[in-house]
């Protein structure tokens, strides 16, 4: 494919600078301008500059496959404009500053705009509005057996911002903030829905938005830094799906057909949320900190879907009807907690502990009914289905870290640490088949707890004023959430060498990583119960290595040079199963070296 830009007019009305009085041009030299030349505005000294343009676009191949990578417009654009009011001494009226900047609106596919008001000693304001334009429409993407590729793209439009409000923004002793947020997406999607044993194309109708309001406080009471912030975001999704005309489907050697398709699926939900910070330093040498937060959040959720049409088997479906609902709760919370002890004026000791814990809880309901016909139309009996679903699953981790740090000079120190993790995962719950069902509900239940160990070891040498070298080593075990594998065994080093000369500059740096995933795998046997593979253990081995040096050479502050290398050696070996005649164990390798 052959795209061929064409920009036509890309019209600078380059940096176009007002100035009528009371609006004054900023000039290009670093330098202010003196006093009695400037031209001011009720006491704000004024600087405007806006960038416009006109694009035209002549696209010489496929114009969706332009679209989806650039998706630039014909048309007129704003390039970027910026407004600013200032009153340098600090005595102006409402505010003392106003600046608003813009970029990218109209002919480019995103825009922003920016707003910054602040009053010294009173107030600050911050905006930010964002606009996006997607679109992906790739014909060499998904080529459905040859048949409308691309179906699965997108032709969004997403504006979302940010507003925040600051109360006595300089007072360390009470200060009051306040903010909002909003997310709206809208447009249309495709995607594919696979009913009667084949593929249709399915219009997504995009329609999803969210809204956040938050409030905050700070304050220093009894020397200690306090900080309490709160709010509450909720959130819906209304997109629909639905079939656009009658499809035979992508399989066009069988009987199944698409007649109509209707989906709704409402998603609502709020998450309201708290947290506390506080920190202290006692007598220079005890530094506290700590934080919590929490957050709880409820889901709710429906899908009602009605699909016409006949099957590979040439049955009418008339239709097939099945609604699904549920709610869900998820309550999190998370503690940190730092503390740091200067023993002495050389010796350092600090510890640190995390501990995360949350529930998501929640039920689902299937009700399916299915009214069919046979080809000749006569009436086919079909079992419903109605059926509850109910779990549980509970998260608990905890990391505590603790290191010393000992500063023998200027220029050696040297410092040891050790963390600790602890997980613990719970799942519980049922699925019980509903009247006319008779059948006892089947009880799930596990529980799995693990524990990871870690040494850390780093150095910092100054050999000389002008040189120094930092190194670092982290050997022990990474856990997998939620994974049945085994931990992680790791060996992370790193060292970095910083030497300046005069008006250069060198630079050197190497990392190395060798990440052993090891998993136990039980044995594959055959419907007569023979072993095919018998258990084993499966490892994963990634050894990587990166080194690079650079050099930095500047004369003056007007000039400089810079030159570097960077060479990437990475080496992964796999144990796999490999499906030949009789299953046999092997390994799959991949290398990188790139420089």
């Amino acid at each position: 494919m052959k795209n061929k830009i064409l920009f036509i007019a890309f019209i600078a009305i380059g940096s176009l600078f007002f100035t009528t009085p009371g609006l004054r041009a900023q000039t290009p030299s670093p330098s202010p301008s003196p006093a009695d030349e400037r031209v001011m505005f009720g006491g704000y000294e004024v600087t405007s500059s806006i960038e416009l343009g006109v694009r035209g676009l002549d696209v010489n191949g496929n114009h969706d496959k332009y679209r989806s990578d650039f998706n630039y417009k014909n048309g007129f654009r704003i390039f970027d404009s910026s407004f600013l009011m200032e009153n340098k001494e600090g005595n102006g009226g409402a505010f003392d500053s106003l600046l608003v900047t813009s970029s990218g609106w109209n002919a480019d596919p995103t825009g922003i705009v920016r707003v910054n008001i602040e009053k010294m000693g009173a107030y600050r304001f911050d905006a930010n509005v964002r606009r996006v334009h997607y679109f992906n429409r790739l014909f060499n993407h998904i080529n459905l057996g040859g048949r409308e590729p691309g179906w699965k793209g997108a032709d969004t439009k997403r504006n979302f911002g940010d507003f925040d409000l600051t109360l006595l923004p300089q007072n360390e002793k009470l200060r009051l903030r306040l903010g909002a947020s909003f997310y709206k997406t809208t447009g249309t999607a495709g995607l594919t829905t696979r009913p009667f044993s084949d593929e249709f194309p399915i219009t997504r109708l995009v329609d999803s938005s969210s809204r956040d309001f938050r409030a905050g406080v700070d304050t220093k009471l009894a020397g200690f830094k306090l900080s309490l912030t709160g709010g509450i975001r909720s959130f819906e999704d209304d997109t629909d799906y639905t079939l656009l005309a009658p499809h035979p489907g992508f399989n066009l050697t069988n009987n199944s057909v698409l007649t109509a398709f209707e989906r709704i699926y409402p998603i609502t939900g709020d998450t309201k949320y708290g947290m506390f910070t506080v920190q202290r330093t006692f007598a220079e040498r005890l530094d506290f900190t700590g934080r919590f937060i929490y957050s709880h959040t409820d889901r709710r959720f429906r899908i009602d879907e009605r699909v016409f049409g006949r099957d590979a088997s040439n049955n009418f479906f008339d239709p097939d009807y099945f609604l699904f609902f549920g709610n869900t709760q998820r309550p999190q919370s998370r503690g940190d907690l730092g503390i740091t002890y200067a023993v002495t004026n050389k010796l350092r000791i600090s510890n640190s502990f995390s501990f995360d814990q949350f529930d998501i809880t929640g039920d689902s309901r299937l009700a399916q009914t299915t009214v069919s016909r046979t080809p000749t139309g006569g009436p086919r009996t079909v079992a419903p289905v109605n059926t509850l679903w109910y779990r549980l699953n509970d998260f608990k981790r905890f990391v505590n870290t603790f290191e010393g740090d000992y500063q023998f000079s200027p220029r050696f120190g040297i410092n040891i640490g050790y963390r600790y993790t602890h997980r613990q995962v719970t799942i519980e719950g049922f699925n019980r088949p509903l009247a006319p069902s008779t059948a006892a509900p089947t009880i799930i239940g596990e529980e799995e707890e693990n524990s990871t160990n870690t040494l850390l070891v780093g150095t910092r040498i100054k050999p000389f004023n002008n040189w120094s070298i930092f190194a670092d080593v982290e050997h022990g075990e990474a856990d997998n959430a939620f994974t049945r594998l085994s931990n992680y065994n790791f060996t992370n080093f790193r060292v970095r060498s910083n030497w300046n000369f005069k008006q250069f500059t060198f630079n050197v740096s190497a990392i190395s990583r060798d990440n052993e995933n090891p998993s136990q795998t039980a044995a594959i046997t055959s419907s007569t119960g023979a072993i095919l593979v018998p258990a084993g253990e499966l490892i994963g081995n990634v050894k990587n290595r990166v080194f690079s040096a650079y050099v930095d050479w500047s004369p003056d502050s007007r000039f400089s040079l810079s030159t570097g290398y960077t060479y990437h050696h990475l080496t992964s070996e796999t144990d796999i199963i490999v499906p030949l005649a009789v299953l046999t164990q092997g390994y799959s390798q991949f290398f990188m070296r790139d420089n």
